[in-house]
């Protein structure tokens, strides 16, 4: 398995457009200071950071301001604390850092509850979930993993599909690591590599924005869930979230927002 950085990073479409407006789209500057419910009641706001070039979880709308998926959630959650939400959007390999930072009290924006993650921030139940799915050329003969032997396919650097990927693969599977979402799809229009592992929703969207395209979704091979995430001082923050994500759960309030933005029902998710 070897690793990969391409000099020339083609745009593809909305989703790298998503990606290089992250920086951005940010609605507030705040210093992150309180860390307890109580405490953003009595502020009036949170800070949240939300995912951005990642559809439909994250996007740059035609007015330049965040939305997708986790802006809603986010919304939901501000709602219920009975406060306003201050929305940062993020590029992937920023989550972790604005919140470790301070620079947002809370992230709603698609991580994975790896272990690796989990030993420096805290991860309340999954809010939502995708399917990690193949993107193949159209004459890759591939219907499950055992077929992608011999073959170069890319992932998204440290993220849940590298992971799990690695794990799953087949001996002989050439794992190549780009940056993100966007450049592992146009190594695939390239040819650069034969596949690339990617959320469903992202293949979608992006065959979805590049009719003719030589690539297809392939298969799917895991099932991704979503978490926020929190500070390890935050644990009342924490526990408040648990107790408000099986609220919402129940309320039917987050299938409804599965529904508006994946087309789907909210699938069964873990909890912990």
């Amino acid at each position: 398995m070897d690793e990969h950085n391409p000099s020339r990073r083609a745009a593809l479409g909305a989703l790298a457009l998503g990606t290089a407006a992250a920086a951005a789209v940010t609605a507030s500057t705040t210093t992150a200071s309180a860390s307890t419910p109580e405490e953003f009641t009595k502020r009036g706001s949170i800070a949240i950071g939300v995912v951005s070039g990642v559809p439909p979880f994250g996007i740059v709308n035609e007015r330049g301001e965040a939305s997708g998926y986790d802006v809603d959630v986010a919304n939901l959650i501000a709602k219920y604390m009975g406060v306003k939400a201050e929305i940062t959007a993020l590029a992937p390999p920023a989550r972790i850092p604005a919140l470790q930072a301070k620079r947002v009290d809370l992230l709603v924006a698609t991580l994975g509850p790896t272990p690796e993650r989990a030993k420096t921030i805290v991860f309340p139940m999954p809010y939502s979930a995708f399917r990690m799915s193949i993107m193949g050329s159209n004459d890759l003969a591939a219907k499950s993993l055992a077929d992608l032997a011999g073959k170069r396919v890319a992932v998204p650097r440290g993220s849940p599909q590298d992971t799990t990927l690695t794990r799953m693969a087949m001996p002989g599977t050439n794992i190549v690591r780009f940056d993100d979402d966007a450049i592992c799809a146009q190594a695939v229009f390239s040819r650069q590599v034969d596949a690339a592992a990617l959320p469903d929703t992202t293949v979608n969207q992006i065959l979805g924005q590049n009719k003719g395209a030589n690539a297809e979704l392939k298969f799917a091979f895991a099932l991704q869930p979503n978490s926020m995430a929190v500070r390890k001082d935050q644990m009342e923050l924490h526990q408040w979230l648990n107790n408000t994500i099986w609220f919402m759960k129940n309320s039917g309030e987050l299938d409804e927002i599965s529904k508006k933005w994946l087309n789907a029902p909210l699938p069964e998710l873990p909890v912990f």
